[in-house]
């Protein structure tokens, strides 16, 4: 081999070397993300053919004990939970596709408005992992964090002025790991932290075993675990369920 030849070949070597650690790094993009989680989680095909839900589930915390209840979804956007609260009674939030309510024996009936509205809105939108780039068409990759031994890509949106969704979707499973939520509430600013864990499979389709919840809002923090005991998919509900009560 010529001497030419041979730089000519080295240099070669080395660019390709070099622009395959490029692209090696090169940061995953919000769409190649959240297609992983919808495959991750099932598949489009497999969502679509869900068009309700039944969740039964058990929540535990130190603040109020054991509790049981039950969550009911619909397409295309409603949504409503009753829970019952050992020793202290029922806490009830719903939405109908329109109107977002709530109540539980510290208040009375009220109905959501502004940040708390929207966000709702986003959270009751039945196919809503398919949607999340319709949902939070902001949604930008902002690098890598570990959630627990984890590696996560960290992917933020700001929905409103006021508010700023940021998730975590692991690099390995392409499931959620995490989810942060800041908007404006009743009494000002409140900020959740969702955790899922142990992931399930319910008919082709992925759920989270169980979710550490943080909730922080009017000076006062709480935190729980809510643990999935039942899903049923495609019940027959009502329109009714969902309905604002009447007082």
């Amino acid at each position: 081999m010529r001497l030419s030849t041979f730089f000519t070949f080295g240099w070669t070597v080395a660019a390709l070397a070099i622009a395959t650690g490029t692209q090696a790094a090169e940061a995953p993009t919000v769409d190649a993300i959240l297609a992983n989680y919808v495959t991750a989680m099932g598949g489009k095909a497999a969502h679509e053919k869900v068009t309700s839900r039944l969740t039964k589930i058990k929540i535990e915390s130190d603040a109020f004990g054991a509790s049981e209840g039950e969550i009911y979804a619909k397409a295309p956007n409603k949504q409503v939970s009753h829970i019952v609260m050992t020793g202290a009674g029922a806490m009830d939030e719903g939405f109908d596709g329109a109107v977002a309510w709530a109540v539980n024996p510290w208040a009375p009936l009220r109905v959501k408005t502004g940040d708390e509205l929207a966000k709702v809105k986003r959270d009751a939108e039945f196919h809503r992992d398919l949607k999340l780039k319709t949902l939070l068409p902001d949604l930008a990759f902002k690098g890598t964090e570990k959630v627990g031994e984890e590696e996560a890509y960290v992917l933020e949106a700001k929905p409103t002025a006021t508010s700023k969704e940021k998730l975590w979707f692991s690099a390995k499973s392409g499931l959620l790991l995490r989810q942060d939520s800041e908007f404006e509430g009743q009494q000002g600013a409140v900020k959740v932290s969702v955790m899922p864990q142990d992931y399930k499979t319910v008919e082709a389709l992925k759920y989270p075993g169980a979710m550490k919840m943080k909730f922080s809002a009017g000076g006062q923090e709480f935190e729980f675990t809510m643990k999935t005991v039942e899903i049923k998919h495609n019940e027959k509900i009502d329109d009714a369920k969902f309905a604002k009560p009447s007082a």
